[in-house]
């Protein structure tokens, strides 16, 4: 059988990369998409293209994230019951630190171009990620969806004026706004012995939202506990502008499980540490990376294990107001056990 240098058995592979639907955004609604079960899903990609019509006056400001609001959550489910992935469209978008896409010039979002009486075309791009695609072995935690029963997408959608501070305007959808769909796929061939490569680890996304109406030096947020966490990603809205991403709210983050302290930093020298390992973020988003290294990259050995702890949490000191509110996005592996 095909062996490499050290004797073990060799698996080969191709991707495969194809469009699955276009979903139609119905406002204050949401869309559920099947998907295919053949193959490990590397990724899945989410295009928001469409137009909107702003009339009767204009409004006083896009959104600094726009058109991400079209569609405040997505979520990825198999077998109808475990959910992989539950976020933001924000947070796949212009929050995707371990890819391109928050780079200048990425296009992660085309955004209306003003605010005056005319139709605009926007654009956002997405990508929810099954693949370590910051690993050193990014096939890793590639989702296999052969022994499925359901595998699907589930959008919620917002309404036309989300992306816009309305002011005084009516805006419409212009036309039928679209959400493509389109996946990346890794096809693997058996060796000669008939073996599957495998692969070893589970990766998972959940979110959660608080409001805070005052300041709290301490405020604690559980985070799931059982697995191995990679990332805790912090966004907080509303201090200045109601929906707006702020870099006022934080002041300072912890991550800890009792006397288990992985992250203890100020949010502006937590934002420092973004800037020099992930280029400039959007103002108000913070990334709390135990796995890091920079330009480098990561090791699964690096995650913050869990599995044994009773409570892991995150401690935030917070300035509140009427409108603020604060999201936690959390990335997790659940790595397979030796046999």
């Amino acid at each position: 059988m095909p062996a490499n240098a050290a004797g073990k058995v060799t698996h080969k592979q191709y991707r495969l990369q194809r469009k699955i639907a276009s979903m139609a955004i119905a406002a204050g609604g949401f869309g559920l998409q099947e998907l295919p079960r053949a193959y490990d899903y590397e990724a899945l990609f989410l295009r928001i293209n469409g137009s909107v019509t702003v009339s009767v006056g204009a409004a006083t400001a896009v959104r600094a994230e726009a058109p991400c609001q079209w569609v405040p959550r997505i979520e990825v489910i198999a077998d109808g019951k475990n959910t992989l992935y539950s976020a933001p469209f924000w947070f796949a978008s212009l929050g995707h630190y371990t890819r391109s896409l928050p780079a200048s010039g990425a296009r992660a979002t085309t955004p209306p171009s003003g605010v005056a009486v005319a139709t605009y075309a926007v654009e956002a791009i997405g990508v929810v990620d099954f693949m370590t695609e910051d690993g050193a072995k990014v096939k890793d935690s590639n989702f296999r969806t052969s022994a499925l029963s359901l595998f699907q997408a589930r959008l919620t959608y917002g309404n036309p004026g989300d992306i816009f501070v309305v002011g005084g305007a009516t805006v419409a959808f212009s036309g039928v706004p679209q959400v493509d769909v389109f996946s990346s796929e890794l096809v693997e061939l058996p060796a000669a012995d008939g073996s599957y490569a495998n692969p070893i680890a589970l990766k998972k996304v959940s979110y959660q939202q608080v409001a805070v109406a005052a300041n709290n030096s301490a405020l604690k947020l559980n985070l799931p506990a059982g697995n191995l966490i990679k990332s805790v990603f912090w966004r907080a809205e509303g201090l200045t502008t109601a929906g707006e991403p702020d870099a006022g709210v934080f002041n300072n983050f912890i991550l800890e499980s009792g006397v288990d302290v992985r992250l203890n930093l100020a949010a502006k020298n937590l934002r420092a540490k973004n800037n020099a390992d992930y280029g400039q973020l959007t103002a108000g988003y913070y990334v709390g990376d135990v796995t890091s290294t920079a330009e480098a990259r990561i090791k699964l050995a690096d995650l913050w294990d869990v599995t044994g702890q009773a409570q892991p949490d995150t401690t935030m000191d917070v300035t509140g107001g009427a409108n603020v509110n604060i999201q936690v996005v959390i990335t997790e592996y659940i790595l397979a056990r030796a046999a």
